[in-house]
């Protein structure tokens, strides 16, 4: 599994959404996202202190993708294309068994919009149809309900629990992960 999205860079397109790549112009809006503790509850990553964090992590997440390691969209409004509104992509890429770690953030101002389910959807469709992933897996905190039930919603199943895997720093204690399944409806075997 090969893509080059270093020079065409895809754009996926909902009726109220457009997902794109991330550039340093939008530093501040993904700032007020990064930075935010509602926003940031179930991720495990430090709150961005400042927009210089934001620009590393741009620049980080550039370099995987010239790898083929990561693909990162920011979710806009299609009434303003210019502001994300959240983060999606596919964070972790296991080319040899194709298959695909989604993992998602929007602004808690946009929470229960509507608008997380509909970039999910978008992003499932194209890692099965165009990057041809054979399982998309998702890692989520137990504890976060909205995003189970969206996963779910989407056709997600869960296939494993690990205990006390991962270090959340800014809950300074160790959480467990749930890892929810779909296989590409393509691939299926009767």
């Amino acid at each position: 599994m090969e893509f080059n999205f270093n020079s065409n860079y895809p754009v996926l397109e909902s009726e109220r959404l457009i997902l794109k790549r991330i550039t340093k112009e939008h530093v501040d809006s993904i700032f007020l996202m990064r930075s935010d503790k509602e926003s940031m509850k179930f991720v495990p990553r430090v709150l961005a202190k400042s927009k210089d964090d934001i620009i590393e992590w741009i620049e980080q997440s550039d370099k995987l993708t010239e790898s083929n390691d990561l693909v990162n969209f920011g979710i806009f409004l299609k009434e303003n294309p210019n502001v994300a509104i959240g983060i999606i992509g596919f964070v972790r890429m296991n080319k040899s068994n194709h298959r695909g770690e989604i993992g998602y953030l929007t602004h808690s101002i946009h929470h229960r919009k509507g608008y997380t389910f509909e970039a999910l959807k978008l992003l499932v469709d194209f890692g099965f149809n165009i990057m041809n992933f054979h399982t998309i897996e998702a890692c989520i905190d137990p504890l976060n309900e909205p995003s189970i039930n969206l996963i779910k919603k989407i056709g997600f199943n869960l296939e494993a629990q690990f205990k006390e895997n991962f270090y959340h720093p800014i809950l300074k204690e160790f959480r467990d992960t749930n890892v929810y399944c779909k296989i590409n409806p393509n691939h299926i075997k009767n």
